[in-house]
């Protein structure tokens, strides 16, 4: 996937928190029971629901049980994909779009001009995770990570490795 030169070893992968996968299986959940848990909620307030042969009703709700697990692939692939690759001499930024693109970015350490995050919000601080903003200078993309465990811990190593090229040159 990515080519690392000769003295170049890897220092850090960083990814999305836990959290976010969690919370589409959660949401995928509801979406799974919805169906089963309508139709008695329907019938309560008095409303008649034709429902179709019971073989027909298994197809229906099997075919919607099967796009939601396909969303959730989805989620997870992307969540798993989406990473930055620290290294010695250059960041990686791998961001995935749907199945079948994927956009790859890098940034030598010579071009970066200021490292920041937030932590916005109750449960980003209760579980630790925010947004990280690498800034460069003149006409290069700036990088952002949204959504990473410990943005301060991955501020302070790159601030580390840029001191390091700082002190070396």
């Amino acid at each position: 996937m990515i080519k690392l030169e000769k003295d170049e070893h890897l220092i850090l992968e960083v990814r999305k928190h836990w959290f976010f996968l969690l919370t589409e299986i959660c949401l995928a959940i509801i979406f799974i029971l919805l169906p089963i848990l309508l139709f008695p909620i329907l019938e309560g307030l008095g409303l008649k629901v034709n429902t179709p042969s019971l073989s027909l009703a298994f197809f229906i709700y099997s075919l919607w049980v099967l796009t939601i697990w396909v969303i959730v692939f989805v989620f997870w692939t992307k969540q798993y994909l989406d990473l930055w690759i620290v290294t010695n001499h250059k960041i990686f930024a791998i961001e995935q779009h749907g199945l079948f693109k994927r956009e790859v970015s890098m940034i030598h350490y010579e071009k970066i001009q200021d490292i920041t995050y937030d932590v916005d919000g109750l449960i980003p601080s209760l579980f630790n995770f925010g947004n990280l903003y690498v800034q460069t200078a003149g006409s290069e993309r700036n990088f952002e990570i949204r959504g990473i465990k410990d943005p301060s811990y991955i501020q302070r190593k790159l601030n580390e490795i840029l001191l390091k090229k700082e002190i070396s040159s």
